[in-house]
């Protein structure tokens, strides 16, 4: 590249601002950050920009502060190379720790527990984190800095141990600190989604570095002329101009000029400046000397830090000779003088990129060699940073076996990202050599890690050509045991019960064909497990849980624990589905919490996942919210994603029922847009037509309803058809189409009828009854509730306020307004206990209509305006104008206030009994209501009173009792 300037070869000076310039404020905070650690308030600070602006610059300004202040202060970092290391932030921590008298018995630790932990056979990751968490906050020799820079390169494991980390140090004086690259961070992946969940927790406090101005530009620019004198004004304009207020850009932008231009407005105008960093970066080191360029280029290959010994080896040159070469670079902020560690390293990562790419290819490949061939004396190096520099130099071979090591001792410590990303260099430089069973066992193994982290396609591909190599090695128990990935994508991917089922019957009665041996009984266990899974889908439950007793004796057969561990989990699912909800429940969570106490992860989190869906199924959206919960934990901890997304379009659909909308549409866009399966895609879709119809928006809701209900029914799955139909149905009945919703009831109570389900059915009660009384055909109202009863009563728990809401619909449809006042108090206090606010504010509506006829037109007012707040919070359309049409009737008619609004006449009958000192449950037990629902009166009468304490509701009730009488 050629660059014109009249005194380019004149010695360049200072390319480095001495200043740190614009970042006042943040120093401020840094040091009110300062004050809570020293008062026992941990805090962690997350600082975010793009390349250049200044991260690591602001971070050593706010450690001098802390160091300053008495703090101990100790810093690790990563590079791109080592994002796929497990744990490789907290072992650079360490690696630091050791030179440091204070923290060197502590780095030591870290290091013997993260070698002692990944050598094992089997590995709790969860319990490793917790271990090195609790080593690092039990051993702090003070008020301490931990620092950890560039995390847009860390991996998951680290990221789960810096959050661990910063939740448990709230009460120490512990200020934590980190830097990421914005710009490297875009929606989906792991950082993003980590960082929102601290910021969101108020756990981590986040500041985001912005470019500096036209003013901050010049006062840069004027110091690094150093002529005494400001910088000409044009002069900043074009330097502010070509770095947009980037640091870093401007000082390599003014290096790339010799002192005598620097010096002379004239001649920097005349001067051909390069217009990017690179440009910048090379033209700087073109005048550098010949030796010094040369370990420039091969420091950059090496992509990390390194130390002048391992430089020479890669180079062939006696380590002497670099010497001054080393030193030319330092002093002309090429790289950073060696520290702590007396490891050199590049001041920034653009300049290793920018020198990186300006050698050339042959170059390139044959220094790479050398590096993976010396590179394990570098420190901190691994069969992983062996392995990119293998593949990088075109030794396949090495980079196969390198990568295969690495992936292993990732996945060891379920660090599945970095164990999938392994996999694939393993798989991309496979030897064509390699016999059938060793490439068999690699495709095997990256199917699995791809289905980890949602790359279900993939997972696919890899699980066929498995199962082609284990046959082609004459192992077929080991092919049908490999099938287990592809059953898994099927589901998750919607594929046919019936074909699913189907090979899986195939495969079954070829391993009964094989002699019975440990591969044998092994994948028998496996393939019942996943034919029961398909049988409860189908909902043939009994065959289901024979299936389970099969797999369950073939795992304690080999004296593996987990397949009874999954049978017990499974068995858990059946029960929920066959009506017992509570002891279903109860045995999947108990199986959960069983497995991460077992380190059993696959099978924890799975029936984390389970016990979470199975709970909203039965419209316990209270238990699903904590389930979701702990599963969420538990699935970031071990990086697998599928449950995650499954979980997170439950999440949606619990926000939906609980009448928070917009976190349900926030939520389930997020897990439709998400890389992951269709499945949990298409379960996200309920939860977004279910919004779009509560507010009025039916053709939205048509489309997103119409797609989830075309997975489901080619998925051929009960549970993935019965949600998106009553969507439809909802959206028929408010387009005033009552006959084309009954006709969705109908269908969705025969496709329940085939398949023996009952829990799915409970929404379409009322639906069924509200379109046949609007298609004036009452009779068929009667016929369709009461076959509802007949199929529903045996689990009351699930159904009894659906029940109750069409009785009440019926008897109000008939004139009996008495029967239908109770079936409707009864179905509100049914539908609040489950809290599912949609049918709850149409039972409230439909009891206030009830009111009208009865000429109790104050309790009607009071029940219109109740639903009316509740549509204006929803931005509910067809709420809304339900509850001002009663108004509008009943206002229209004479009546008495009474002095107990707003509260309706059951929740000021709950109030009155507080202020006798009732509790919850004696509550519930004196109005013959669940406690559950006894509960949600309670936080209703607080939210309308604006109260906070019982204690206000009972002074409340008793200024208004002689007033309310006894009624």
């Amino acid at each position: 590249m050629a660059y014109t300037s009249k005194v380019m070869n004149t010695a360049l000076r200072s390319v480095r601002c001495p200043l740190l310039v614009g970042r006042d404020e943040l120093l401020i905070l840094a040091d009110r950050r300062l004050d809570d650690v020293l008062a026992g308030r941990g805090q962690f600070l997350l600082i975010a920009g793009e390349a250049g602006i200044g991260k690591t610059r602001l971070l050593a300004a706010v450690q001098r502060k802390a160091e300053a202040r008495g703090l101990a202060a100790v810093d690790g970092a990563v590079a791109p190379q080592d994002r796929d290391v497990p744990a490789a932030s907290i072992l650079d921590l360490a690696r630091t720790m050791t030179r440091l008298p204070a923290f060197a018995e502590l780095g030591r630790e870290l290091l013997d527990l993260c070698d002692t932990t990944t050598a094992a056979e089997h590995v709790q990751r969860r319990r490793l984190v917790m271990q090195i968490v609790e080593r690092i906050l039990v051993s702090l020799p003070g008020p301490t800095m931990l620092s950890f820079e560039d995390l847009q390169w860390a991996d998951d494991l680290s990221l789960e141990i810096i959050a661990e980390l910063a939740r448990r140090s709230r009460d120490r004086q512990l200020l934590l600190t980190a830097d990421y690259r914005t710009e490297d961070v875009p929606p989906g992946t792991s950082l993003r989604d980590w960082r929102t969940r601290l910021i969101t927790q108020r756990i981590a406090e986040e500041v985001r570095l912005a470019p500096l101005t036209h003013a901050e530009t010049a006062l840069v620019t004027t110091l690094l002329l150093d002529t005494g004198l400001p910088a000409p004004r044009d002069v900043v304009d074009a330097v502010f101009e070509r770095t947009d207020g980037i640091p870093l850009h401007v000082e390599e932008l003014l290096g790339a000029l010799s002192a005598d231009e620097r010096a002379d407005g004239k001649a920097i105008r005349e001067a051909t400046v390069p217009d990017t960093i690179e440009d910048a970066v090379v033209a700087r080191i073109a005048h550098r000397s010949r030796e010094a360029q040369a370990a420039a280029r091969a420091g950059a290959v090496i992509g990390r830090c390194f130390v002048p010994e391992v430089l020479a080896g890669i180079m062939d040159v006696p380590v002497e000779s670099l010497e001054a070469p080393l030193q030319e670079l330092v002093d002309n902020f090429i790289l950073d003088p060696p520290g702590l560690r007396q490891l050199y390293d590049f001041r920034h990562q653009l300049l290793r990129d920018a020198l990186y790419r300006t050698v050339p290819a042959s170059d390139r490949r044959r220094l790479h060699a050398r590096v993976g061939e010396f590179g394990g004396h570098l420190e901190g190096a691994s069969e992983i940073h062996a392995s990119v520099h293998y593949e990088r130099a075109g030794l396949r071979r090495q980079a196969f076996d390198a990568a295969v090591v690495g992936a292993r001792d990732a996945a060891r410590v379920s660090a599945h990202r970095e164990a999938f990303e392994l996999y694939r260099r393993a798989v991309d430089n496979m030897p064509d050599d390699l016999e059938a069973g060793g490439r068999a066992e690699i495709m095997d193994s990256y199917a699995m890690e791809a289905l980890s982290i949602e790359e279900i396609e993939i997972a696919e591909r890899a699980a066929e050509e498995a199962v082609v190599a284990y046959r082609a090695a004459g192992q077929p128990a080991l092919a049908i045991a490999a099938m287990a990935s592809t059953f898994t994508a099927w589901r998750r991917q919607g594929y046919p019960l019936a074909e699913r089922l189907a090979a899986m019957r195939d495969l079954s009665t070829e391993l009964d064909g094989l002699p019975e041996d440990r591969d044998v009984i092994a994948a028998r266990a496996g393939l019942e497990t996943y034919r029961a899974i398909a049988l409860i889908d189908a909902r043939a439950l009994p065959e289901a849980r024979a299936l389970l007793a099969t797999a369950s004796a073939a795992g304690d057969q080999i004296g593996d624990p987990e397949w009874r561990m999954v049978a017990d989990w499974k068995g858990g699912v059946a029960d929920v589905v066959s009506g017992d909800v509570e002891a279903g429940l109860a045995r999947v969570s108990e199986m959960a919490l069983a497995a991460e106490r077992a380190g059993q992860e696959g099978t924890g989190v799975s029936a984390f996942r389970d016990a979470a869906t199975l709970a909203a199924y039965a419209l316990d959206y209270g238990t699903a919210a904590k389930w979701i919960k702990e599963g969420l934990r538990y699935a970031d901890s071990i990086e697998q994603s599928h449950c995650a997304h499954v979980m997170s379009a439950t999440s949606a659909m619990v926000s939906w029922a609980t009448a928070d909308w917009a976190d349900a549409t926030r939520k389930a866009r997020h897990a439709v847009v998400d890389k992951g399966c269709h499945r949990a895609a298409a379960m996200a879709r309920w939860a977004l037509g279910y919004v779009s119809l509560g507010r009025g928006d039916l053709d939205a809701a048509t489309v997103e309803l119409t797609e989830a209900l075309r997975f489901g029914t080619t998925s051929e799955e009960i549970e993935l058809i019965m949600p998106p139909l009553w969507g439809l149905a909802e959206v028929a009945l408010l387009a005033g189409h009552p006959d084309q919703a009954l006709a969705m009831c109908r269908d969705a109570y025969e496709r329940a009828e085939v398949v023996g389900e009952r829990t799915l059915l409970t929404a379409f009660v009322v639906t069924g009854v509200r379109a046949a009384q609007q298609a004036g055909r009452p009779g068929e109202a009667v016929t369709w509730l009461d076959a509802c009863t007949e199929r529903l009563s045996s689990i009351p728990d699930v159904a009894r306020a659906a029940l109750e809401h069409g009785r009440g619909l019926v008897a109000l449809a008939a004139g009996s307004t008495g029967v239908a006042r109770l079936a409707l108090e009864a179905a509100i206090d049914g539908w609040d206990g489950h809290g599912r606010v949609w049918e709850a504010t149409w039972a409230r509506l439909d009891l206030a209509t009830c009111h009208t006829r009865s000429n109790r037109f104050a309790e009607a007012v009071a029940l219109a305006v109740e639903a009316r707040t509740v549509a204006s919070r929803l931005d509910s359309r067809p709420l809304a104008d339900r509850a001002d049409a009663l108004q509008r009737t009943a206002r229209g008619h004479d009546f008495v206030d009474e002095p107990w609004r707003p509260l309706t006449a059951r929740e000021f009958a709950v109030a009155r009994l507080i202020t006798e000192g009732l509790t919850n449950a004696e509550i519930a037990s004196e109005l013959s209501i669940a406690s559950k629902t006894a509960s949600s009166h309670v936080e209703h009468i607080l939210a309308k009173l604006g109260a906070s304490r019982r204690a206000e509701i009972a002074a409340w009730a008793s200024t208004v009792e002689h007033a309310a009488g006894r009624q």
